[in-house]
């Protein structure tokens, strides 16, 4: 990979912990801000935390048979 000074990139705001964080040309994040700026984006830590509760909450629908 290019290092990145030699990369572009763009800054956003996550909406779930409301930092600033930067995406890297190349990447899927960063087509998606830099095709909707105003969009709702979250940074690499609240993505694996919502995916992870997700996840939870299937295996948890699995066991108890729920819907």
């Amino acid at each position: 990979m290019k290092e990145q000074s030699d990369v572009f990139r763009l800054h956003s705001i996550c909406y779930g912990c409301k930092r600033e964080f930067a995406v890297y040309e190349g990447t899927q994040a960063y087509d998606r801000v830099k095709r909707n700026k105003h969009g709702i984006h979250y940074c690499e830590d609240c993505k694996n935390k919502i995916e992870l509760e997700a996840r939870l909450e299937l295996g948890r629908r699995l066991l108890t048979g729920k819907d």
